[in-house]
């Protein structure tokens, strides 16, 4: 067995995910008429201006009680698709609103928070976090298991959709390939 391939097993302990994005609150996110709603973009779009910080790996549903036999240090592990609170944006970008004002145009800006302006959203609620192991040898419940490292969306590490983050926390004394 390859010991680069070794990484700590992922437990339900509360702590927060890697987070993901770049905050630059002036950015302009669009040009629009005046009282529509702002135009939503994907979020592989908004992470260039927009922030989603660490924020707790909190599940969405309780865990049941057959999920507590299999236990790293007292917690439970985390599985494949293990479903958390949704991950919301922290950071604002301005949509500049034309509106008439006399006989003129004026522009008026107007901060939206990101999670209001990304497809995934929610409209503000923030995108999901859903588990995507990489191991496919250990397995708990014949399900694959949580390390850190492990992407919280579709895809690979720090490229999934729609949350670009990973699991930043494990054992600190239990390893799996």
């Amino acid at each position: 067995m390859a010991l680069g391939l070794l990484r700590p097993v992922a437990h339900h302990n509360g702590l927060p995910c890697s987070g993901h994005g770049v905050p630059i609150p002036a950015t302009i996110h669009s040009n629009q008429a005046c009282s529509t709603p702002p135009i939503e973009l994907p979020v592989i779009v908004k992470e260039k201006t927009c922030m989603w910080p660490p924020n707790p790996l909190t599940p969405l549903t309780a865990l049941n009680p057959m999920r507590a036999t299999v236990l790293v240090n007292g917690l439970p592990i985390m599985i494949f698709g293990d479903v958390f609170t949704p991950h919301r944006s922290v950071t604002t970008n301005i949509v500049n609103f034309s509106c008439p004002c006399g006989k003129a145009m004026c522009i008026i800006p107007t901060p939206f928070n990101c999670s209001v302006l990304t497809t995934e959203d929610m409209k503000g609620l923030g995108h999901t976090r859903v588990l995507e192991s990489t191991t496919k040898q250990v397995l708990a419940f014949k399900i694959p298991i949580g390390r850190i490292m492990d992407p919280l969306g579709i895809g690979k590490p720090g490229k999934s959709w729609p949350c670009s983050s990973v699991v930043a926390f494990g054992s600190p004394n239990v390893l799996a390939s």
